[in-house]
């Protein structure tokens, strides 16, 4: 397995932030690594709920968090690192919205009322079943 220098220093990071927050959901021993092609990927498995699993998918350029079926790309570590704590803290919500040809997802954190992202689909014909997600380990 080879990895990048800033890659394994990204890594170092999360390690840290892993022990800083010891969040009992992450299942520690269960967590992933893996690389090829100069991208490593990260799976992050929740203790009993595997639809809150994590993926990053990690390069020298960006850090890609996949929160199912959510998928966010960074070009700040910084900022990557910040938002994995907040998913890993429970402070970001997934809202889905599905029809018969469409879905429509809309992330909040913090309790906010505004989304911070939103994948928008055609108008529905039906009322929509709406679905909500939470994530985090705490």
């Amino acid at each position: 397995m080879t990895m990048t220098p800033a890659t394994r220093e990204f890594l170092v990071r999360l390690e840290a932030l892993f022990d800083a927050r010891a969040w009992p959901n992450l299942d520690r021993d269960a967590i992933s690594v893996g690389s090829a092609d100069g991208t490593t990927l990260v799976r992050l498995p929740h203790t009993t709920d595997h639809v809150r699993d994590l993926e990053l998918q990690i390069d020298d350029r960006r850090v890609i968090v996949r929160y199912a079926p959510e998928s966010i790309e960074f070009t700040s570590r910084d900022e990557a690192e910040q938002f994995i704590e907040m998913l890993g803290d429970g402070r970001v919500v997934l809202e889905l919205q599905r029809g018969p040809l469409w879905t429509t997802m809309r992330s909040y954190r913090d309790n906010l009322a505004l989304p911070f992202r939103r994948t928008r689909m055609p108008w529905p014909r039906v009322p929509p079943k709406t679905e909500r997600r939470e994530f985090g380990f705490a």
